[in-house]
């Protein structure tokens, strides 16, 4: 069922925000009361005080400005080694761009005080040695015109950056935004008698306002609108609210150019294209987090767009393509032309290739879907962060959304080439369900026996759960998302049973696919209102206050209507004693990560002289992490350059064949390895040095001091010569 989008806030903690920050962040030291939430203030205020306790780690950048002059921030963390800290394999940790996610804000802090008070820690060792090879770059608050509408009065969620905008096309801007109407102090829903509404309480939850079903005989009764009255007599309610641009939406992967919120062009606003400069400086960071609406470790991200999109797009195919196709190369054809010549082929059928993929492959159109390797690995982090949920006793179950077109995420992974995350740090649990069984008896209402599998329930299951099932039900679901026949339900519970897939893999695939799309928008509301439900069983339980029982108002022209409803902050920002364990968990997730980076290290280096003076040198280096140096995304992007393995032959060296370098688009994680070999033409006592470079696994290098006489040297292996 559809449901309105919320719109109000819930007065958690914190005064009134003060106006624009353009000065050096200062502050006094912190209350000993415990802190709820950081308005933007507070959050000047902390990031200046490590600086000024930490500042042989901490280094704070302030990269722009919003589009209401509040100062943008960046705070390194890292501390000295080998390798310069802009050179070191980095993460970055972007908070709060939504503006509204605040939870977000108070993960990244958690994670930049872990790692700065580390020494006081039972870890602080590993950590200091941590800093010592990798760098962090944390952002708290990238949209801080909006982050303070938790603070503000009237209390509401806020997106856009300071300014305004022509939502309605009327030539007015802002002139039609929300109203307290029932004086206590948030903004939330208003509900009002229409003969021409299609919103009916919910029958399980009066106080939940659905859309009526007129197949089952339902009648709408109520329209439902954001509180708030109709200023500028136009007959619709708050459609042009406060707030300019969404740097969130202003990221040019999947724009939407006919959004006015999302501007007129990518980088539009001042806090993207200030964000998109600080990194395009620094092509050493490797994986990107997020911490804003989605999640894409509880879902794995579906991508933006579908095949169809490129159906009338004309382009030529690459000119091997064509030969096979037997047709002009220099010719221009539809994708829809392509793929009817291509869709009968064996390699096409066999391989089960889809017409988006076969589209993306021969040029028509930018990257819409995820790499499969690269959700792979996603796959691989989201196992050991949904056991950190489960041990902390928090829901992994729960609806998440995917990323948003034209989100800071979807430029990172689609255009910049990291490893991109978003994580939304806490969501409401689903509601446990009353299976009806006393206390010591077994709850099978999760049982797959005799149930229908959808995409939604496959994301959810076990290889225990999904094998029990049995082929007739795994079969009859095949059918339905369009799988391939040689995908048999026999072979997809082999695959199951030894490990070389799992359930929430499957489910993905078959969305890159295309598959499974019957019924898609019956699922996503059917989500909605659940959530809702969750939403109120929580609330319940922990926050009564957080729901506004409709009570009645009059509009100016006499209209009677009623406010009230779920305030909405309760859902992404919770009171603090509820965020303290998804803080702790979160933060382990990221340094769990930034261990696993790729980190390239020479391994093998050795001199070998064949008389004449002429010696053959050979050297390997490799990825001695567990991520692979880049994502194959980058790789089909070409936004970072090669890994490159080069020789100095000394001063009075010199190569006698090849080049001094060799390269490598990417090396593997848990070893990957490029191996260079060269023929040069050395002095009786030489020096050679050996380089490995790369953009975001580190920079290394070592050196060989040996005699022609001495015959064969060779560097140990992992050790470094001198």
């Amino acid at each position: 069922m559809k449901k309105l989008g919320f719109m109000v806030m819930l007065a958690l903690a914190g005064p009134l925000v003060a106006g624009a920050a353009d000065a050096e962040p200062v502050g006094p030291e912190p209350p000993a009361t415990p802190v709820a939430y950081h308005t933007f203030q507070a959050v000047e205020s902390q990031l200046a005080r490590w600086v000024r306790k930490y500042p042989d780690t901490a280094h704070l950048e302030t990269i722009g400005k919003s589009s209401g002059g509040r100062s943008l921030y960046v705070l390194r963390i890292a501390r000295k080694g080998l390798t310069e800290p802009d050179r070191r394999p980095a993460v970055f940790v972007g908070a709060n761009i939504a503006g509204a996610r605040n939870a977000g804000t108070e993960a990244a802090l958690d994670l930049a005080k872990r790692l700065l008070e580390g020494d006081k820690g039972g870890d602080g060792e590993s950590l200091d040695l941590l800093l010592e090879r990798r760098t962090f770059y944390v952002a708290p608050a990238l949209n801080p015109d909006a982050h303070d509408g938790m603070f503000q009065v009237p209390k509401q969620r806020l997106s856009g950056a300071a300014g305004s905008l022509d939502r309605d096309l009327d030539g007015l801007v802002a002139e039609d935004g929300p109203n307290d109407l029932n004086g206590d102090g948030r903004i939330t829903l208003m509900r009002v008698i229409d003969p021409h509404g299609t919103m009916i309480p919910d029958s399980d939850d009066p106080r939940i306002m659905v859309e009526a079903e007129a197949l089952e005989g339902q009648k709408g009764k109520y329209i439902v609108r954001m509180e708030g009255v109709d200023d500028d007599g136009d007959g619709e309610f708050n459609e042009d609210g406060p707030g300019g641009v969404w740097p969130d939406k202003n990221f040019a992967q999947a724009f939407r150019y006919d959004d006015p919120e999302a501007g007129p062009w990518p980088s539009y606003s001042p806090e993207a294209k200030a964000i998109m400069d600080f990194l395009l400086r620094r092509r050493n960071i490797a994986v990107a987090v997020v911490y804003g609406a989605a999640n894409n470790l509880l879902g794995l991200p579906e991508g933006f767009g579908q095949a169809k999109e490129l159906g009338t797009l004309k382009f030529k195919i690459p000119r091997w393509i064509a030969r096979r196709f037997g047709v002009d190369p220099e010719e221009e054809f539809t994708g829809d032309e392509v793929w009817d010549m291509a869709k009968d082929m064996p390699f096409v059928r066999r391989m089960g290739i889809t017409k988006e993929r076969l589209l993306q492959f021969v040029g028509a159109g930018p990257a819409m879907k995820p790499q499969q390797q690269d959700l792979k690995i996603l796959e691989n982090l989201a196992k050991s962060h949904k056991k950190r949920l489960e041990d902390a006793g928090l829901d992994t179950k729960r609806p998440v959304r995917d990323l948003a077109p034209g989100s800071l995420t979807a430029w990172l992974y689609y255009h910049y080439g990291a490893l991109a995350l978003e994580l939304d740090v806490w969501g409401i649990p689903k509601a446990k369900k009353n299976s009806g069984k006393e206390d010591g008896q077994v709850d099978d209402s999760r049982s797959p026996k005799g149930e229908t599998l959808t995409l939604e329930r496959l994301e959810e299951m076990t290889p225990e759960e999904f094998v029990a099932l049995g082929e007739e039900t795994i079969g009859e679901f095949m059918k339905e998302v369009g799988a391939p026949p040689q995908l048999t339900p026999a072979r997809v519970i082999q695959a199951v049973e030894s490990g070389k897939m799992t359930p929430q893999r499957m489910a993905n695939m078959i969305k890159s696919m295309g598959g499974g799309k019957n019924g898609k928008k019956e699922e996503k509301e059917k989500k909605l209102q659940g959530r809702e439900k969750d939403l109120m069983a929580w609330i319940d339980a922990h926050a009564p206050e957080a729901f506004v029982p409709w009570t009645s108002v009059e509009l100016p022209d006499g209209t009677k209507g009623e406010v009230g409803g779920i305030d909405p902050f309760i859902e992404v920002a919770p009171p603090r004693e509820f965020l303290a364990k998804a803080l702790e968990l979160h933060t382990e997730t990221i340094l769990e990560i930034s261990r696993r980076l790729a980190e390239i290290q020479i391994q093998d280096l050795s001199v070998e002289p064949l008389g004449g003076g002429i010696c053959r040198v050979q050297a390997v280096v490799r990825n001695i992490g567990q991520f692979p140096t880049h994502t194959k995304m980058a790789q089909r992007a070409r936004v970072h350059l090669p890994i490159r393995l080069e020789l100095d032959p000394g001063k009075d060296g010199d190569i006698v064949t090849g080049r001094s370098f060799v390269i490598s688009e990417s090396l593997a994680g848990g070893g990957g390895a490029l191996k260079g070999e060269w023929l040069v033409k050395l002095p009786h006592r030489y020096q050679i040095t050996v380089r490995a470079l790369s953009d975001n696994a580190g920079t290394t290098s070592t050196s060989l001091l040996g005699d022609l006489a001495a015959g064969k040297i060779s560097l140990p292996v992992g050790k470094e010569g001198s």
